[in-house]
């Protein structure tokens, strides 16, 4: 059997941490190449370079600097640096959680829906701000021996959630929600001409429902949650009969005369 082939990104940057931690818990499991981007790329989500140039430097051993986005690390390791779809896309160890509604902003969810686009088995890891890359990398070893046991549908990825502390296990997990205090704030420069600045000081508040990723993470687990890449709304679509009352029913003209919506 060939040796695995892991593809390697991030949304932090190259020289982040977490990124060379999640190398080495990747590395008993296959071949590791790392293309990730040249400075610090969070919150871009799937963005794609469509209108810059992208140059790709490589660092040393199967190592690779791109001043793109995670996706765009993504494609370039699979096209331009392996010339096939690796088996295995891995993105992270982020930051910080990327938990709820955060998997719509977070590059390192992007490059591993961008991994499952390409062919890929894949996954994004994020962690606690405060949280021990030792022990994530420990648990992170476990979660890769085991995932390939659970086959997801092919449009499907996994994003993990590590705790602050040891974790007391894995659990399934579904999406929480969370709200974003001081979103936009409003300074002033010193010409006293205003500018913004997205984000603010203030952390998000979870609702840490039960079953949800950020319950699971905030007692103490490391919450595994599927995602899935088609955004469709199964129990609207069951709904034909409402869809064509609502929107297929005949309507009254400006005479009043009924007349078919259809023409």
């Amino acid at each position: 059997m060939p040796e695995r082939l892991i593809l390697l990104t991030n949304d932090d940057g190259l020289w982040a941490p977490g990124l060379e931690a999640l190398a080495q818990a990747a590395a008993p499991f296959g071949r590791v190449v790392v293309v990730a981007p040249d400075r610090n790329r969070s919150a871009i989500s799937s963005a794609l370079s469509l209108h810059n140039i992208l140059r790709l430097n490589p660092t040393g051993t199967d190592r690779y600097a791109c001043d793109g986005t995670p996706v765009d690390c993504v494609l370039l390791g699979v096209c331009e640096v392996l010339g096939r779809a690796p088996d295995w896309v891995l993105s992270g160890i982020n930051h910080g959680f990327n938990l709820g509604e955060d998997v719509f902003y977070s590059g390192t969810v992007g490059a591993a829906f961008e991994g499952r686009l390409q062919g890929a088995r894949a996954a994004a890891f994020s962690l606690h701000p405060q949280g021990s890359l030792d022990a994530a990398g420990r648990w992170i070893g476990r979660f890769l021996e085991r995932w390939e046991t659970m086959e997801l549908p092919s449009n499907r990825i996994w994003n993990v959630n590590l705790p602050q502390g040891e974790p007391l296990g894995f659990r399934l997990a579904g999406q929480d929600s969370r709200a974003y205090h001081d979103l936009v704030e409003r300074r002033m420069d010193p010409r006293q001409v205003p500018y913004f600045w997205i984000g603010g000081d203030a952390g998000p508040t979870y609702a840490r429902a039960p079953r949800t990723d950020a319950e699971a993470v905030f007692s103490g687990w490391a919450s595994v949650t599927p995602l899935r890449l088609d955004l469709g709304c199964p129990d609207t679509l069951a709904r034909q009969t409402d869809f064509d009352a609502a929107f297929n029913a005949p309507s009254l003209n400006e005479s009043g005369v009924q007349e078919s919506s259809l023409g």
